[in-house]
């Protein structure tokens, strides 16, 4: 057997996650089983299996490839803005101004129906609490420290509250226009989120 390189086993496992994306987006992520993604995807289901255990690991899988990337482009992204509030500034900028493609529409609603879905399951629930806590509260709390540090916002404000109404809003907003759409003004309640954490966290 020709032996099969790292970055062919990464492209087989990325068009997976993909084709799963677009199944689970078409069928909602409870009703999709591995055969339908076999199906979806035209692949066998031995290969599948090779990459991924059951539709749990390969949602998390994509969930975390996803997480990861985000997270890393912003940090790079921060690297170039030296203020707190620029930062918070530019973050409500990437998600105001984002593309509302219909492959957006389907990862926001597969993200928010596994989201639920993970309430049911002790072992997801703990998985989903970390994860959130670990990294996206985590993350914009210390943007919120960071401003607090240097005088640009009040200091008296609790970073993790914050942080956390931050990523509530956003899945609400995400999650009403994918129901909505065009009924819905999405950069217009996004503008006035954005003032009212604004006028909370300024000085």
């Amino acid at each position: 057997m020709p032996k099969v390189s790292d970055d062919y086993k990464e492209r087989k496992r990325m068009s997976i996650m993909e084709n799963a994306l677009k199944c689970f987006g078409e069928k909602g992520y409870y009703s999709t089983t591995m055969d339908d993604i076999v199906a979806y995807s035209k692949m066998s289901k031995g290969l599948i299996y090779n990459y991924f255990k059951s539709k749990e690991e390969l949602y998390i899988s994509l969930m975390d490839e996803r997480s990861a990337k985000t997270l890393e482009f912003l940090r790079e992204k921060f690297k170039e803005i030296p203020s707190a509030k620029g930062k918070i500034d530019e973050l409500f900028r990437i998600y105001r101004e984002a593309s509302l493609t219909e492959e957006w529409r389907t990862f926001v609603r597969v993200h928010l129906e596994f989201w639920i879905y993970s309430s049911h399951q002790q072992h997801l629930r703990e998985m989903m609490h970390s994860r959130f806590k670990d990294q996206f509260r985590g993350f914009f709390a210390e943007l919120v420290e960071e401003g607090k540090r240097d005088g640009e916002f009040k200091p008296g404000t609790n970073a993790e509250v914050v942080a956390g109404l931050f990523w509530a809003f956003i899945d609400g907003i995400c999650l009403h226009y994918t129901v909505l759409w065009e009924d819905y003004t999405y950069k217009e309640h996004f503008r006035i989120f954005e003032d009212m954490v604004k006028n909370y966290l300024l000085v």
